[in-house]
């Protein structure tokens, strides 16, 4: 016996695991022992390893002591591979995850710096076209009434999974700033690199009015009026929609005073004519 079988201290030692996990899965019938003496003492045969290294596996590709029990007692080449094909869905989709995570921190990053360098000067920028996944139009629906406004925003959060306000944007046309309707948003928006038919939208290449309001949200319409004001006093032809996008708010700032909300207004400006700042 001594030569072909171990003590459940030995075999634990062998796998690197404490004796407990041993005793549980013997429990719950996953992998019991080869021999048990009279004495009551646990033996396992050496040949059980494989078996204990194919559970260990299993585990590590996320499976379940359940599902690892039925595998191990319907095992056959087909079930194999049908386990396999599973797994590889399964670690697709959680490359995709983390890849999102990886963008998520990524941009994160991007607005918080964004934010900082930030001050209050009302400019021209040169940017690229960006694709916009966009909410129901909410135009006419929302304005003044931040019950409906909170609800299309959670509903619209909770359908893309966006975990944080720095995700989720705010589109209003200039109509509606001209007119002093700053609540009265046309959608709400979130940067997408996957094209989607039902909510597809291109916010094109071109020359935008930039600023950035510091502080209160409830004080943006001061901002949007400094704007509107540079766009009169240098003849800029506004166009169709402005964007607001949260670049420093409750994850990154306690203090509220310190938020920090990007606008950009579309213009009717001419690339080689208009004088910009590039960055």
């Amino acid at each position: 016996m001594q030569n072909k079988y171990f003590t459940t201290g030995e075999f634990a030692k062998l796998c690197h695991i404490e004796k407990h996990v041993l005793f549980h899965y013997d429990e719950i019938g996953l992998f019991s022992p080869a021999i048990t003496g009279d004495n009551g003492y646990r033996y396992y045969s050496c040949y059980q390893y494989d078996t204990f290294a194919v559970i260990r596996a299993m585990q590590s590709i996320g499976m379940s002591l359940k599902d690892i029990k039925v595998y191990l007692d319907q095992r056959n080449p087909e079930l194999f591979l049908k386990l396999i094909d599973e797994k590889n869905k399964d670690i697709d989709e959680e490359i995709k995850r983390l890849k999102d995570i990886k963008q998520m921190i990524k941009r994160l990053k991007d607005y918080t710096k964004e934010a900082m360098d930030s001050g209050e000067d009302i400019c021209l920028k040169s940017l690229p076209a960006a694709r916009l996944l966009l909410s129901e139009n909410m135009e006419n629906k929302t304005n003044d009434d931040l019950a409906i406004f909170m609800d299309a925003y959670m509903r619209f959060c909770g359908s893309h999974h966006a975990v944080s306000p720095e995700f989720v944007g705010n589109m209003i046309t200039v109509e509606n700033l001209q007119k002093e309707n700053y609540l009265n948003y046309s959608y709400l928006y979130m940067p997408t690199d996957t094209r989607n038919k039902s909510a597809d939208f291109a916010r094109k290449q071109g020359i935008y009015l930039y600023a950035c309001h510091h502080g209160y949200y409830d004080t943006i319409h001061q901002t949007y009026k400094k704007m509107l004001k540079y766009a009169e006093d240098n003849k800029i032809l506004l166009g169709k929609f402005a964007y607001e996008e949260y670049l420093l708010a409750d994850v990154a700032q306690k203090d509220m005073t310190g938020y920090v909300t990007k606008i950009l207004i579309e213009t009717r400006e001419d690339v080689g004519n208009a004088q910009y700042n590039p960055k």
